[in-house]
């Protein structure tokens, strides 16, 4: 159930812990009203030195890029604050700041709240870019396993509704795309392997939390599960990576396949043998290094 997995999440609050604090990085709180008047918290996390006028804006004055950051946590769970030191490694290893939003998560509130916290986010700091010396043409959305689901319906969003200028880039990181993967299939050699480490009862706990009866039925929303759109044409550029031990490779790599036929540039990487959470699991391994290697090359 919910509360059991938001008890399990300690685990990832204490393996998170272990990652170095970034001395050089700044945390500044802000909010945004969101469509029902919530304030929605928000975190720039940006460089203390050379910093100029805003959050983005470096000393030679030019506008420069920044990423919307939406946390894991399978959305029911998760926040800012337990991604924080992985925020701010790759904020000091970039350059780029990162605007992480605090959405509000099932089943408390449940689809459409966190999609639409995370996109009233994305237009906050869309209108308020140049406040921060940020160009709003070089906005990324980022998201990691829920928050990577969420970074995508929010960029379905931003192209549905005609944001200008768009969305610069998505990136997915081993996102949470289908509320149909709640089962392994017969043939799925991961469904008695032990490797799981994200399972699929955790999934359907996580899907039913922000669907209700509606999960794996046949109407539900593109933005809550993008894996659903049948139009991908559009979109961004786009970077998704996954674990092949992780139970959403299949449906990443099938998202993959259907961005390429829509036209949309991917940079895709699959990591043989690793499971869902591997860069915090086994954060000095080679595979672990390469992956953040190419996360941040991304950025």
């Amino acid at each position: 159930d919910v509360t059991s997995r938001r008890t399990g999440a300690g685990f990832a609050k204490r393996v998170l812990a272990l990652l170095p604090e970034e001395a050089n990085v700044k945390k500044t709180p802000y909010t945004a009203t969101a469509r029902d008047g919530y304030e929605i918290p928000i975190f720039a996390y940006h460089e203390e030195k050379g910093r100029g006028k805003g959050a983005g804006n470096d000393v030679d004055g030019q506008l420069k890029p920044a990423v919307l950051y939406l946390h894991g946590g399978g959305m029911i769970f998760g926040s800012t604050g337990l991604f924080e030191r992985a925020i701010k490694g790759d904020v000091d290893a970039t350059g780029v700041a990162h605007f992480s939003v605090d959405y509000r998560v099932a089943p408390e509130s449940p689809h459409p709240i966190p999609v639409s916290d995370c996109y009233d986010a994305l237009t906050w700091l869309h209108s308020h870019a140049r406040d921060f010396g940020i160009d709003n043409s070089r906005i990324s959305v980022r998201g990691l396993s829920a928050g990577g689901g969420l970074a995508a319906g929010v960029c379905l969003m931003a192209r549905d509704g005609g944001l200008q200028p768009p969305i610069a880039k998505q990136i997915l990181e081993c996102p949470m795309l289908d509320d149909r993967n709640t089962e392994p299939s017969p043939s799925d050699p991961l469904s008695d392997s032990g490797l799981v480490t994200w399972s699929w009862d955790d999934n359907w706990t996580g899907w039913k939390a922000l669907l209700g009866e509606g999960v794996g039925g046949k109407r539900v929303d593109v933005y809550a599960a993008p894996a659903r759109a049948e139009n991908l044409g559009g979109l961004p550029d786009t970077y998704v990576d996954v674990g092949t031990l992780d139970i959403f490779a299949r449906e990443c790599e099938q998202y993959v396949e259907r961005l390429r036929e829509a036209g949309v540039k991917v940079e895709w990487h699959l990591y043989k043998g690793v499971p869902h959470g591997f860069e915090f699991r086994g954060m000095q391994s080679e595979i672990a290094k390469r992956a953040a290697a190419n996360r941040r090359a991304a950025i």
